[in-house]
């Protein structure tokens, strides 16, 4: 018997583009601000939430793949889409993504639970974890769904 991947509905861009969304809800600073979100923190969290959608929902959020880079995991694409940025954060006023309501509900969930965390702290978690490790070692460096989805699911549906 073949199994055959799920095809999500959305690409990694598309997720990111509520992410950012999301993140810029936040005002900061005496000037009340938007805060947004860098690029290395938007990474890790779009790793989190394909973890997420792979161990809860049972398919992959966006069918970018995520490589291992030196501070963490990395989708190529995105991160090439908003490198210009460097390390100043990524403001988006509007939505405009393309997701359904259901998904960006389950998107809150998980912004709300990693968009409190500094990139850093974010990095160093990601470092600690087994599919990061591994696929580091490897000449693709691509984490598979497979090695996200075995890692995250017990730890996520306890």
């Amino acid at each position: 018997m073949t199994t055959r991947a799920i095809k999500s509905p959305y690409t990694a861009e598309n997720v990111a583009k509520y992410l950012i969304y999301l993140a810029s809800q936040a005002f900061v600073g005496d000037n009340k601000e938007r805060e947004g979100i860098t690029n290395l923190k938007l990474q890790k969290v779009l790793y989190f939430a394909q973890a997420y959608y792979l161990s809860k929902v049972g398919r992959p959020l966006f069918s970018d793949n995520i490589e291992a880079w030196a501070y963490g995991p990395v989708v190529p694409d995105v991160y090439k889409k908003f490198r210009s940025n460097k390390s100043n954060p990524i403001i988006f006023e509007k939505d405009t993504s393309s997701l359904s309501d259901e998904d960006k509900e389950i998107l809150k969930k998980v912004w709300g639970t990693f968009g409190g965390y500094s990139a850093s702290k974010l990095v160093d978690i990601t470092h600690a974890h087994t599919p990061w490790k591994e696929a580091n070692k490897t000449t693709s460096q691509v984490i598979s769904h497979k090695a996200i989805k075995e890692y995250y699911a017990p730890l996520l549906n306890k």
